[in-house]
């Protein structure tokens, strides 16, 4: 049987990561969703570890965004001091320019949407009006469902991040559980039934 491990909105927790990896088969099918850092205090080793995994699909999410662009105020306003203080020496205290910029380099290069027979992935939400390679970053990047909406893409399931609480509808599925909590999404290929792993 094909799964496919679905994850998003890590921010920099480690310890969840990789308690959620502990339960995944190794050379599974893994996709994350984008918002690998900001507000936790790992960033730097969560984007370590998720670079270092060879059969994973990496979107990038709007916290990745705030990293690449010139908005330095608006990114320390939403969880951009923790991810600063995780690259820094632990010495002197000085942050290693040189291995942020090497990761923001990396998040200015990921997708922003991954789809396969059955789901589209994406950090923020898409819309059926446009094709996926010509989606606008305002809805992939920061569009938010409104609650309970059952929404899919053109017959085809919707698998996000981005509105913390997780939602299981029949065209869509998030997986942000917020901060408190972690969740991966376990897809079955064959029959688009999705079970979760929480940590």
């Amino acid at each position: 049987m094909s799964r496919t491990y679905v994850m998003t909105d890590i921010h920099g927790r480690l310890e969840p990561l990789k308690a959620l990896l502990a339960q995944i088969p190794e050379g599974a099918k893994l996709v994350f969703l984008g918002d690998y850092v900001d507000r936790g205090s790992q960033s730097r080793e969560v984007v370590a570890l998720v670079r270092s995994l060879p059969n994973a699909v990496c979107l990038r999410g709007n916290h990745e965004d705030m990293v690449c662009s010139n908005r330095l105020t608006y990114w320390m306003a939403n969880g951009g001091q923790a991810t600063l203080m995780s690259y820094q020496h632990p010495l002197t205290g000085e942050v290693d320019m040189d291995a942020l910029m090497g990761d923001a380099d990396w998040f200015y290069d990921l997708p922003i949407t991954h789809s396969d027979a059955k789901r589209v992935y994406v950090h923020g939400g898409v819309d059926e009006s446009y094709d996926l390679e010509d989606q606008p970053e305002s809805m992939t990047q920061l569009y938010r469902y409104p609650e309970g909406a059952d929404i899919g893409y053109r017959g085809m399931t919707v698998v996000h991040g981005h509105t913390p609480g997780v939602f299981i509808g029949q065209r869509r599925i998030c997986l942000d559980a917020g901060m408190s909590k972690m969740c991966c999404g376990v897809f079955d290929d064959d029959s688009n039934e999705v079970e979760l792993l929480w940590a």
